[in-house]
């Protein structure tokens, strides 16, 4: 009986042989061109540098830096005539108005050119708004109505609170006004920022003020 020829896997292998060494010698020859090319030149640079002490600055928005507690009493009195102008009548109020008024810097007011940094002594320079009054806020639990009177012929006048508290008002503003105030809330300001410029990286700050604003030109914002 004669065996039957068993057929060799070789020349089947062979066949595949050759493109996977050419596909292997390829990706060598490539990964290494890839790795070979010199890089591009670039250059990166800073085109419009920002004033980043002012950036920052700004960022803080208002700075607090004095809070003061007032007390105020007003005596406020509605005069009436009465039965023709032959009778003078009052309708009196006595109103004990207590609060807190906070001042600080609006550093939104910052100009272009009000802070700068210099990079060879490494001292920032900042020329700041004048100090000024960021909110006033009423203590209710102490503000009360300490007395009222009401002449027999007058007429009750129910606005007269409301009166008094709006005269309490221009007096806390006008009490933040005191140089005393000012002073001390320059000089907490500064104290701040010198604070801040160290963490900034500056080793000193120099600060200028500008002037208080004229009389009517102090916005409050009450809360």
């Amino acid at each position: 009986m004669t065996t039957p020829a068993v057929r060799s896997p070789k020349p089947e292998l062979s066949r595949f042989a050759w493109p996977a060494a050419f596909i292997a010698v390829a990706a060598m020859t490539f990964g290494y061109l890839r790795e070979s090319r010199p890089a591009p030149a670039s250059e990166i640079r800073i085109e419009h540098p920002t004033p980043t002490v002012l950036k920052d600055l700004r960022e803080l928005s208002r700075l607090e830096t004095l809070s003061l507690h007032v007390e105020k009493v007003i005596d406020v009195k509605d005069h009436q005539k009465r039965l023709y102008g032959l009778v003078d009548a009052d309708d009196s109020l006595l109103f004990v108005a207590t609060g807190e008024v906070v001042m600080g810097i609006d550093l939104a007011k910052l100009g272009v050119h009000d802070a700068r940094f210099d990079d060879a002594t490494r001292t920032a320079h900042v020329h700041l708004p004048a100090p000024e009054v960021l909110s006033t806020r009423f203590d209710e639990p102490h503000s009360y109505v300490h007395a009222r009177a009401t002449d027999v012929l007058a007429k009750r006048n129910e606005a007269l609170e409301s009166v008094a508290r709006r005269d309490a008002v221009v007096a806390f503003e006008a009490a933040a006004k005191d140089p005393k105030a000012i002073d001390r809330a320059k000089e907490q300001a500064e104290k701040q920022l010198r604070a801040l410029a160290k963490a900034w990286g500056a080793r000193d700050i120099v600060i200028t003020w500008s002037a208080p604003p004229a009389p009517g030109e102090v916005g409050m914002a009450t809360r």
